[in-house]
């Protein structure tokens, strides 16, 4: 009977433990701290977040626009120097933390059977893999962004591996964005499935040129591929077609370089890049930058100058960057213009990577500078008067830079690319055009030219042991020494 009476007490009391308890999983779950977030939201989130990083005045006004020439630091110049802070490198992670997003839309969009979702987030995941190699060179592009499956110290691969994986993710990605399905939350190209493929498309281009002068006949393929079926492959056909995100009036969400100017004022013009537009009487001038405050003169900044020289000028001699570049909140931050893809069309035309010859070279060369021209409001018959200049006209060493043809296409696309400083950057580090020096002012002496690339970030050798530092035996002075795959200059150092 004591048995018996103690069992009952027993089931009691676990009856009792049970009843308390039941609830508790729910009680314990933070309704502002999601377990699970609808992919909308995800990408919302990506595209936002991924134009702060590299299109705020860290990553392109203090580095990769200084490296490019367009823009030059009037105060606080220690990063046009080179002398980089490790938590700007470390925008390492913050890109690798993006792929583990965007992997989780792609594993929603299959789920969901949404072919056209799963293109766009294949698209973002191949623009910021091309960013980061086109940074550090060799990457985690193969394990990267696998730490949720068990991968915690990822292998890296080189360039030409990182340049084969964009190409074919690049033309799935058409490939499913042909598919259809329903795109939302995109806050770059207005969820238009036509508008990702011709950005998935152009920015294939983009790769391939890139890559052209190491391997032309892969490039080559590629190029003639797209060009030669537009219904299959649409690309970015006037600058109606602009690939940027437009921020609001509204903080948080204002135009990074607005937000800035509200409290600071470090950022002028090049004067590598001023001297070039008032060299050939360009138009766009006044839209690229203002005139000083103190005579009303176009005057730049040479980038990273010596510490002995900042009291050589007053910060009223220097012209500042442009209104539509600097001054609205809700203005645009650059992904990809169409006057790039008429520029690259006009390489592969003037180089024969794709059959057209110098006609078709001529025609998309000018129909790029007339985009770009256009895109800043640059009336017609200016548009003409600058396409007659002997710097600019279609007529091989004309003028007092001697450009060829082919040289000149590099030079316009260097100017089309302003605020774009990491592919000004990639695009002077492969062409040469304009041949630009390395800072005055570097701590680093004997370089004449600007970087080759950033070093691996402190945290890839902490957190990833070993592997970096099986590549980075050719780096000197952490910016210069191993070139880019593609980079195929001599005598640069």
């Amino acid at each position: 009977m004591k048995k018996i009476k103690l069992l009952a007490i027993l089931v009691l009391i676990l009856s009792f433990s049970y009843s308390c308890t039941e609830g508790w999983e729910e009680l314990n779950t933070d309704p502002n701290n999601a377990v699970d977030v609808p992919a909308a939201n995800i990408l919302t989130f990506v595209e936002r977040a991924m134009a702060e990083t590299l299109w705020d005045v860290w990553w392109t006004g203090n580095n990769t626009s200084s490296y490019a020439n367009h823009i030059a630091k009037i105060q606080y110049i220690d990063e046009n120097r080179y002398e980089e802070r490790d938590g700007i490198i470390a925008r390492w992670g913050t890109l690798m933390s993006f792929q583990v997003d965007l992997s989780k839309i792609i594993v929603k969009a299959q789920a969901e059977e949404n072919p056209a979702l799963e293109g766009v987030a294949l698209t973002l995941r191949a623009f910021l893999y091309h960013i980061m190699t086109d940074t550090w060179e060799a990457i985690p592009f193969s394990e990267g962004a696998l730490g949720e499956d068990g991968i915690l110290a990822p292998s890296y691969n080189d360039q030409p591996a990182v340049y084969a994986g964009l190409l074919t993710m690049l033309d799935n990605a058409n490939t499913l964005l042909a598919q259809g399905g329903t795109i939302q939350g995109d806050i770059i190209n207005g969820n238009s499935t036509l508008q990702w493929q011709k950005f998935a498309n152009s920015l294939r281009m983009r790769i391939a040129i890139r890559m052209s002068n190491i391997d032309a006949t892969t490039a080559g393929n590629v190029l003639t591929t797209i060009l030669g079926n537009s219904a299959t492959y649409p690309i970015l056909s006037s600058n109606a077609d602009m690939v940027a995100l437009k921020w609001t009036d509204s903080s948080p969400y204002r135009e990074p370089f607005f937000e800035d100017a509200l409290g600071r004022d470090d950022h002028g013009m090049s004067d590598t890049f001023i001297d070039a537009l008032i060299n050939t009487g360009d138009p766009r001038l006044s839209e690229f930058a203002y005139p000083a405050a103190a005579d009303g003169l176009y005057r730049g900044l040479t980038s990273g100058i010596e510490e002995a020289a900042e009291g050589t000028f007053q910060i009223n001699e220097i012209s500042r960057i442009g209104e539509r570049y600097r001054d609205l909140p809700d203005g645009l931050t650059y992904i990809m213009r169409y006057a790039e893809v008429e520029f690259i069309k006009a390489e592969a035309y003037s180089r024969s990577l794709v059959a057209g010859g110098a006609t078709a070279a001529e025609a998309a060369y000018e129909a790029g500078v007339t985009a770009s021209c256009t895109e800043h409001g640059v009336l017609a018959g200016d548009i003409i008067t600058l396409l007659g200049d002997p710097n600019v006209a279609w007529d091989d060493a004309t003028g007092d830079y001697g450009y060829t043809n082919l040289e000149k296409i590099y030079f316009q696309k260097w100017i089309s690319l302003f605020k774009q400083g990491h592919e000004a950057w990639a695009e002077t580090r492969r062409t040469d055009i304009p041949q630009l020096t390395a800072a005055p002012g570097s701590p680093y002496t004997g370089h004449n030219r600007p970087p080759f690339r950033w070093p691996y970030p402190v945290s890839e050798y902490t957190l990833n042991p070993g592997v970096p530092g099986q590549w980075d035996g050719d780096i000197v002075d952490r910016f210069w020494g191993d070139k880019m795959w593609w980079d195929t200059r001599t005598g640069v150092n």
